[in-house]
């Protein structure tokens, strides 16, 4: 079962350390290659070099050797036959949910899509600022243990709705025997995907291959092979971070309704892996939380991993006021935060970081998952102190654009010479 810990006590304080350090990522592992994640590097470096050098042929290998035995070069793109069918095969009610998120996600994505803000005249000088679209996207998500229509509709909606004009769309191709991921990309408005995974599928979309023409980005969840596989070809395309376990937070006090609460833990806890915290300052939630765990449990197809997750990558925290419980929440800066306390706005004003904050008992994570609008890919393993979520701003590009008159400039000329000449780049 989950942890309790006490705030006050010190030994309790280094293991809440402890787990947290644990969760932060570690900035030399990643840019050196060292550590545990050293051994994995070098097999990402070997699979994008090995799709640099001989394309189609290593994404087909690779395929046969982590996905399908059968798999061949003519199975790589999905054709758009295919996904018309998947659609149509669906239950209705599952095609109407899917439509749903779809409608949802993208009517939240054009509200809050930027436009150029208002010109800045300074005499003889104009300065504006441009936002314009990628011209190119590829996605990824993963499927080794599910399928995730939900994760396509979070990345290619924003996408299409920023306005770029190439959507590509990649998973395992071992994972595409259901119709859900196709009859998701169809519903969309996908156009060009492809049954490739892995470090590989990353290699293929920033390299190219004779199939597949390279992209300008790269974003999408999936394992630690696929994220140091982004972060390798980082610069030279764009990556939207390093993304990883599904995590949440819950802020809570003696209003919260510990059935809530406890579905809440475990709908992340099964993600598997997922990392659970709950910072309370109320005993009588943790102990009902703690029983309705148990209770809730009964019957949930992953248990195991579930059970696992709680144990080792989760806490509940005690504290007898929330100052140290919110400077808790800013350092483990989580991608899914849930308050249900007496004051919630209070609660949402000191929180500085967090991937996507939900309100109230009745504001289940799950609801951000599918079709509240937001997207669901966000930042994890305290990233949230710098990053944020995917929306159409992941999508786009500011240009400054800066127009002189003749008197403008010269106005401005005596400090330009002075500032070059300081510089000593006189010409």
């Amino acid at each position: 079962m989950i942890p309790v810990y006490q705030i006050a006590r010190p030994d309790d304080a280094a293991k809440i350390d402890t787990l947290v350090a644990r969760l932060r990522l570690d900035p030399a592992g990643l840019a050196l290659g060292s550590g545990p994640r050293a051994e994995k590097l070098k097999v990402v470096h070997a699979t994008l070099a090995d799709v640099a050098a001989r394309g189609d042929a290593a994404i087909v290998e690779s395929a046969r050797k982590f996905d399908d035995p059968e798999f061949t070069a003519a199975r790589l793109r999905v054709a758009p036959d295919e996904m018309a069918a998947a659609h149509g095969r669906i239950e209705p009610a599952v095609r109407d949910a899917l439509q749903r998120a779809i409608d949802q996600v993208r009517e939240y994505q054009s509200h809050v899509m930027p436009s150029d803000p208002h010109p800045l005249q300074r005499g003889g000088l104009g300065l504006k600022l441009r936002f314009t679209p990628l011209d190119s996207v590829g996605i990824y998500f993963p499927g080794g243990k599910a399928s995730y229509p939900s994760s396509l509709i979070m990345l290619a909606v924003p996408a299409m709705v920023a306005g770029v004009k190439r959507v590509v769309v990649c998973s395992p191709s071992g994972k595409f025997g259901g119709d859900l991921v196709l009859a998701a990309a169809h519903a969309v408005g996908v156009t060009e995907m492809y049954r490739m995974g892995g470090a590989a599928a990353i290699a293929a979309l920033a390299f190219g291959t004779e199939t597949i023409k390279p992209v300008d980005k790269i974003v999408g969840p999936g394992n630690e092979y696929v994220q140091l596989a982004k972060r390798a070809v980082s610069g030279a395309v764009g990556v939207d971070g390093f993304l990883g376990p599904s995590e949440i937070l819950t802020l809570a006090d003696d209003a919260a309704d510990a059935r809530f609460v406890a579905a809440d833990l475990i709908a992340q806890a099964e993600h598997d892996p997922g990392s659970c915290f709950l910072l309370t300052t109320s005993r009588s939630l943790v102990d009902a939380v703690l029983a309705e765990i148990k209770t809730q449990l009964t019957g949930r197809q992953r248990v195991a991993a579930i059970e696992k997750a709680l144990l080792n990558e989760s806490m509940i925290v005690v504290a007898d006021t929330f100052e140290p419980l919110i400077e808790l929440a800013n350092r483990i800066a989580c991608e899914h935060i849930n308050i249900q306390t007496r004051n919630d706005d209070a609660m949402v004003a000191k929180l500085r970081h967090a991937g996507a904050i939900y309100v109230g008992k009745y504001s289940p994570v799950a609801a951000g998952d599918y079709v509240a609008g937001p997207s669901h890919c966000l930042p994890t393993n305290t990233t949230a102190r710098f990053s944020s979520g995917i929306s159409v701003y992941e999508f786009l590009k500011r240009s400054s654009i800066v127009t002189y008159d003749a008197a403008a400039l010269a106005a401005d000329a005596p400090a330009i010479t002075t500032l070059a000449t300081a510089e000593h780049l006189d010409a």
